[in-house]
C-alpha cells in the first residue's frame, strides 16, 4: 500500500521538525508527505525542505479547511491517505498496524486508534482539559489518528472551508451520518499536544461551529431542513 500524508502548517517551526520526524520513523517502507504552507513567516519552510522527499505546497486558499483540501489535490489517486497537524506526533507502529487492519478488512474505509493528550512544558492548561482529560488514552477520534481509504473522500467530499474551526467535525459528522466503515484500534497511534497557540482555544468560534455542525447533522439523518440566519 501507498501512503500520502498531508501536513498543514502555518508558522510552525517550534514544532514542525518534531511531527515530520515522527512520519519519517514509521516502520514502514514508503511515505509521500505532503507540506502544505498557508503562508508561514518563520523558518516552517526551511524545516520542510531540510527532510528528504517532502513535497511542499504553497497554499492558494486561505484556512484550515482549504489547506487540507489543497492537500487532497495532490495525492496519487490510489494513495491512502493520513493527516498530521505540525504539533503532533505519530507513534512508530501507526501506519504499519493501521495498513495491516485495512488490508486484512477490505470493508473498512478508514481506521484509527488512540490517542494521548499532553501539554507543552509551561503552556497554561485550558478548562476544557482539566479533570483527567490529559496523559491518558482515548479513542483517536481527531484526524491525525486516522487512515483512510481515498473512495471515503469520494463519498463524504471535501472539507468545509466556510468553517474555521471545525472543519475536521464537520467532514467526521457527515461521514457518520453516511455511515462510513471505520475502525477504533486499541493501539496508541498519537500523541496530541497542548499549548498555547492550539486553534480549539478559540472556544467562542468553536462551540459555535460545533453547535451548528451538530444541528446539520441532525437535520441531514432527519430530513428536516433548517437554517439559522448565521448559517446562511
Amino acid at each position: 500500500m501507498n501512503i500520502s500524508v498531508i501536513v498543514v502548517v502555518l508558522n510552525g517551526e517550534q514544532f514542525l521538525a518534531e511531527a515530520l520526524q515522527s512520519i519519517g520513523a514509521q516502520r514502514f517502507p514508503s511515505v509521500d508527505i505532503i507540506v502544505v504552507d498557508g503562508g508561514s513567516c518563520d523558518r516552517s519552510i526551511a524545516i520542510a525542505q531540510s527532510f528528504q522527499g517532502v513535497r511542499i505546497i504553497h497554499q492558494k486558499g486561505r484556512g484550515l479547511a482549504s489547506a487540507r483540501n489543497e492537500g487532497l489535490q495532490a495525492v496519487p489517486s490510489d494513495h491512502l491517505i493520513a493527516f498530521l497537524d505540525a504539533d503532533d506526533l505519530w507513534e512508530v507502529d501507526k501506519l504499519g498496524v493501521q495498513t495491516t487492519y485495512l488490508t486484512d478488512h477490505p470493508d473498512c474505509e478508514a481506521v484509527t486508534g488512540h490517542m494521548i493528550r499532553f501539554a507543552q512544558p509551561g503552556c497554561i492548561i485550558p478548562p476544557q482539559y482539566h479533570d483527567g482529560w490529559l496523559n491518558r488514552p482515548v479513542p483517536a477520534y481527531t484526524l491525525g489518528g486516522f487512515l483512510i481509504r481515498p473512495s471515503a473522500f469520494g463519498h463524504v467530499g471535501d472539507f468545509n472551508p466556510a468553517l474555521t474551526v471545525g472543519c475536521d467535525h464537520d467532514w467526521f459528522a457527515r461521514a457518520k451520518d453516511l455511515c462510513l466503515s471505520f475502525r477504533v484500534l486499541p493501539q496508541i497511534v498519537l500523541r496530541k499536544r497542548i499549548h498555547e497557540s492550539n486553534l480549539s482555544r478559540n472556544l467562542t468560534v468553536y462551540q459555535r461551529e460545533l453547535l451548528m455542525l451538530t444541528r446539520q447533522s441532525l437535520a441531514r439523518r432527519t430530513g428536516i431542513v433548517h437554517k439559522s440566519k448565521s448559517e446562511f
